[in-house]
């Protein structure tokens, strides 16, 4: 009969004694094991965030697992999470449960189709309004949102096309103010994103009509595309050379797509009586508003007709102004000078 002996070395207690580092202690693992502070940055940010925080390293983990109960209820929340689970109409308007401003026969609908979700919240990048329901658009459409900028918004730099307009040596601050549509998702609330691919659409719109109805019309120069006719700076009224216009808006429109039990206004020192054809005296308004500057158009565009529009910016390399988010899109030179 074997007998096996297992003798004992004297190396072993070296190698039971492992000893673990000790965790990486700094300023930032310091501040978060403070209540105050830990609160303070979870009621910015979701659940998943947070959760990614705590999984950076042990410290960070060490100082957020004590207040844990007190900081998954304080992490950031929709803005509709108070609003009322409207049940009745859930299975019928299911596809339309989710758009708080959906308009139905003139009604508004309420409610929501269930509870806000609480590990997916972010601020839409246009309003800034923090929701948890997104439609993101089909990614063919992205080559869609672009709009094109005037001379001096493309030649201006980075940091003064945002909202608000920042310093030029803060570049990080600059990274996170343009646009992140291509690279991350199209973070937008229902408000603001049922409307944009009808934006896009009329933008081309507009394209196309000034190809068709440009520079010769019939034999004749009809001045389209001259002067302040041509299409404007995609920041609009925000453009850096912008200009003030004056605007007609037929009043008996405006009347009518807004009723009120009051009656229509007199005509005074904005509302001016005008005689338009066949001797109907129309009422309309007259305001001063801001147009931006109107934006070039390349020789390529003017021979290719109107099937290519917007080459460079859809390339990438010239800055444009993004649609949807109306954030500026950095251009090939604008991106090399961040690296």
């Amino acid at each position: 009969m074997a007998r096996f002996i297992e003798l004992k070395d004297d190396n072993d207690d070296n190698n039971t004694q492992v000893s673990r580092p000790p965790p990486a202690v700094n300023v930032v693992t310091r501040a978060l094991g403070c209540y105050p502070v830990a609160i303070a940055v979870a009621s910015n940010i979701d659940l998943n965030t947070l959760d990614a925080l705590a999984r950076s390293c042990r410290s960070l983990h060490d100082s957020l697992i004590q207040y844990r109960r007190g900081l998954l209820a304080a992490t950031l929340r929709c803005s509709n999470e108070t609003s009322p689970v409207n049940r009745d109409d859930l299975l019928r308007y299911r596809a339309r449960a989710s758009n708080w401003h959906y308009l139905d026969n003139g009604r508004s609908f309420n409610g929501k189709s269930g509870s806000c979700a609480h590990d997916f919240v972010q601020a839409c990048r246009r309003c800034g309004v923090v929701n948890c329901a997104t439609k993101s658009p089909p990614p063919g459409t992205l080559r869609e949102r672009h709009r094109r900028l005037c001379l001096t918004c493309s030649r201006a730099p980075l940091a003064t096309l945002t909202h608000p307009t920042l310093p030029h040596t803060e570049r990080e601050a600059v990274q996170r103010a343009v646009c992140s549509c291509d690279s991350k998702a199209v973070w937008l609330c229902q408000p603001c994103g049922r409307s944009i691919r009808a934006g896009d659409h009329d933008y081309r719109r507009i394209w196309r009509w000034r190809n068709h109805y440009g520079e010769v019309l019939g034999g004749l120069g009809t001045g389209i595309g001259d002067g302040d006719r041509g299409v404007v700076c995609g920041r609009e009224e925000n453009c850096l050379n912008a200009c003030i216009r004056s605007q007609e808006i037929d009043c008996d429109a405006v009347d009518a797509s807004a009723p009120s039990d009051r009656p229509p206004l007199s005509p005074g020192y904005r509302r001016h009586e005008m005689e338009g054809i066949g001797g109907k005296v129309k009422c309309k308004m007259v305001r001063t508003v801001r147009v931006g500057a109107c934006v070039p158009e390349y020789d390529e565009e003017k021979a290719s007709g109107q099937g290519r529009i917007l080459g460079p910016e859809v390339k990438g390399s010239v800055r444009s102004w993004c649609g949807w988010c109306w954030r500026v899109i950095p251009g090939r030179l604008d991106i090399g000078e961040a690296v």
